[in-house]
């Protein structure tokens, strides 16, 4: 993908328009435009399930221009059919409602539970993908299966109390000490879970200064992203290694952009009132900061996100939940850590 867009580049003139990169990308048959008409059609409907629930309106935003149409002769969709399949789906919705409140509600495991599970899938998906980071819709996006299936899957977990989409339900429980097991070899069937994120700290960590050998003036990383739970294993995950500052919104990092010397901001690309991509923007219009290493952090995994932050300046793109090993191995790239001699 990256090499894909930087031969794009290359070759478009106007890197504002999406036609462009897409009619690109056709004549080079890295797609079709039935798959690219496909995949967006699936992308609105998620997309208008994931907002649905909350307050407002949608309206045209005219000044930004998007000239995303497809096939030849540059058509775009139906909105009766895209409108009475997301109607189906809202009422099925509504019947799980008690349990799940929307589509981007994020599941979290109870720690009692990891002890209790008696169901085969739970035991198996569980540790894999409920993380406290990833959103029932992104769950479903990995493992290729319609967010509703998942949701009826899901409410059966909260029913067994396996699982919450309370974040104070689950914050409660991570306050309760946890016995904790040492030399204890594992069984056969735990010896082949893989379930590494930047939570826990992986033997297979490259070789990363502690916070003993790292230098007084060790860089700062500006963590942008407005969930407390990612905030938390973000500074758990890097915290021995770097200065972290924390900011929840984008005035707020901006203010902390200009007040702090930041090597490296971390940027999540979904937040309220302005994401991530605005944020990126306006950062790389500022003159002093045209040069500043801007990881995109988000869980979304979707080609048009990766476009979208190349266009707006970004300097990486990773998908959560990061690896605390491939998260390092970023940062240490965009911003070496000083050892003391």
């Amino acid at each position: 993908m990256a090499t894909a867009l930087q031969l794009a580049q290359k070759r478009i003139d106007d890197q504002t328009s999406i036609r462009k990169y897409l009619e690109l990308f056709i004549r080079l048959k890295l797609f079709a435009w039935d798959d690219i008409e496909r995949y967006m059609r699936k992308q609105v409907i998620l997309t208008l399930e994931q907002i649905f629930p909350y307050a407002g309106k949608i309206v045209l935003n005219r000044s930004v221009a998007v000239d995303l149409t497809y096939g030849d002769d540059g058509h775009g969709f139906t909105w009766d059919q895209l409108e009475l399949e997301f109607m189906q789906r809202q009422q099925v919705w509504a019947s799980l409602a008690d349990v799940i409140p929307a589509a981007n509600a994020i599941p979290y495991q109870l720690n009692h539970s990891r002890q209790t599970i008696t169901d085969d899938w739970a035991k198996q998906h569980l540790p894999q993908w409920i993380d406290g980071q990833r959103t029932l819709y992104d769950i479903a996006h990995h493992i290729n299966l319609d967010p509703l299936e998942l949701a009826h899957k899901y409410r059966k977990l909260v029913q067994m109390d396996w699982i919450t989409f309370e974040q104070e339900k689950y914050l409660a429980t991570l306050q309760k000490p946890q016995k904790t097991v040492i030399n204890q070899p594992p069984t056969t069937n735990e010896s082949q879970k893989v379930n590494v994120n930047y939570l826990e700290k992986s033997t297979h960590s490259p070789a990363i200064p502690t916070a003993n050998a790292v230098a007084e003036n060790r860089p700062t990383i500006l963590s942008v992203d407005d969930s407390l739970v990612v905030q938390t294993m973000i500074k758990r995950a890097i915290g021995e290694q770097y200065n972290v500052l924390l900011a929840s919104n984008a005035m707020d990092a901006l203010s902390l952009l200009n007040k702090e010397k930041i090597e490296l901001m971390l940027l999540d690309v979904t937040m309220p009132d302005i994401d991530g991509l605005e944020l990126c923007r306006t950062v790389r219009s500022i003159g002093r900061f045209r040069d500043l290493p801007i990881v995109m952090l988000t869980a979304k995994d979707g080609m048009f996100n990766k476009i979208r932050g190349q266009i707006v300046g970004s300097t990486h793109y990773l998908t959560k939940p990061v690896d605390r090993p491939k998260l390092l191995e970023v940062l240490t790239k965009y911003a070496p850590i000083t050892v003391m001699s």
